[in-house]
């Protein structure tokens, strides 16, 4: 599946074919079908209900958003993905800004994609673009001008001295579509990791993934991910966050070094399951032994390096002076060590959105204390 066929399969309708319609179509029905999901995991059946379809017509519109990890599939019912949720919040969005009917039609035609994109560029009389059109391998003469014909009665085109030219909602329409296709790119080139990160995580940046990396475990390396996150770091870091969802002896390993060093600034956010491996004495990697050892200190000095949270995190982090962030869905998403991939990105707005997440969760945290560092030895020994 490309980008441009799942945008197609995204905005599939059968609305009226004319892209000025004034009447408004319904949403299509695979966005419907991430709206049902927003609220609940349903199984087909209750989905057709939800949606008014048959079952059958249920079943063909998962399909596609399963193969492109907007949704996820377990034994018995369907749940919206971090990039389903991200995908369905955006059209919304965009639907605010202009006419869903036109977003419809534009991914139903690359022909009238080609007449917006060459008007964007720059003014142009009929006979120009038709000129232009040959030598691109665009629309036909006639083609054009009945495009263009239907934009202009629609007030997305005007002319003026000869010369068609876009309109104001004409460029927003164009933008609207392109940040879409922009959305469902990633959402489709990255899915081996989205496709296990919760609806929750909304907030996600995915059209900023464009330069990211893809890391993926593979049958003969199936420590690709984790060796990612043991390699980003160096002795010359000054600002490092860790999110930490195992207690991986070759992690620590890593890290350690970090929070003995005075001139990092260190953090760290973990959940009591991990506390519980660092302090409760079943450790047996030095590295896992020196780490425990250091968190029943700030236990006592109360010095606030790190946080522990009650509840499940989704992501693993690692973010390197505010400008690198590593990041792979939590072994809590379901994803196995077969399936883990992982993803690392320095754009400033991944970044931004990493280092807000890691605060949040700090916030939320609390720092490790005597008792609490007691609970997780009782409990490991209790185990």
């Amino acid at each position: 599946m490309t980008p441009d066929e799942l945008l197609r399969s995204l905005l599939d309708s059968r609305g009226k074919a004319g892209i000025c319609s004034p009447d408004k179509i319904p949403d299509p029905t695979r966005i419907r079908t991430l709206d049902a999901l927003r609220k609940e995991e349903l199984s087909v059946r209750e989905l057709a209900d939800r949606i008014s379809v048959t079952r059958q017509t249920a079943y063909r519109a998962c399909e596609p958003l399963e193969e492109a990890g907007l949704i996820r599939s377990g034994p018995a019912r369907l749940a919206l993905t971090c990039s389903g949720e991200v995908v369905r919040r955006t059209y919304h969005d965009l639907c605010n800004e202009t006419d869903s009917n036109g977003l419809v039609q534009l991914a139903r035609s690359p022909h009238k994609q080609w007449v917006l994109r060459a008007l964007k560029r720059t003014p142009a009389r009929k006979a120009t673009l038709a000129t232009t059109a040959t030598r691109e391998n665009g629309p036909s003469r006639t083609t054009i001008h009945r495009i263009l014909n239907l934009f202009t009665s629609g007030g997305y085109v005007r002319e003026q001295a000869g010369a068609c030219e876009l309109t104001r909602a004409g460029h927003r329409l164009l933008d609207a579509y392109t940040k879409f296709s922009g959305v469902i790119t990633q959402a489709l080139e990255k899915r081996d990791v989205l496709r296990w990160l919760p609806s929750t995580l909304d907030t996600l940046p995915i059209e900023a993934f464009d330069g990211a990396r893809v890391i993926r475990n593979a049958p003969d390396q199936p420590h690709n991910v984790l060796s990612a996150l043991t390699q980003c770091v160096d002795t010359d870091i000054e600002i490092f966050r860790w999110m930490s969802t195992i207690a991986s002896p070759a992690l620590v390993a890593a890290y350690w070094p970090l929070f003995q060093n005075s001139g990092t600034d260190a953090r760290v956010v973990f959940t009591e399951p991990v506390l519980a491996a660092f302090t409760g004495g079943s450790a047996t990697v030095q590295a896992l032994q020196e780490f425990g050892s250091y968190v029943e200190k700030e236990a006592t000095r109360q010095r606030g390096t790190i946080r522990c949270v009650t509840g499940p995190l989704s992501v693993h982090l690692a973010i390197c002076d505010e400008t690198r962030v590593i990041l792979a869905p939590a072994p809590t998403t379901e994803m196995t060590d077969a399936t883990a991939a992982g993803l690392e990105s320095t754009d400033s707005a991944v970044v931004r959105w990493a280092t807000a997440l890691f605060d949040t969760k700090y916030a939320e945290g609390n720092p490790p204390d005597a008792p609490s560092v007691k609970q997780a030895k009782g409990r490991s020994t209790h185990n």
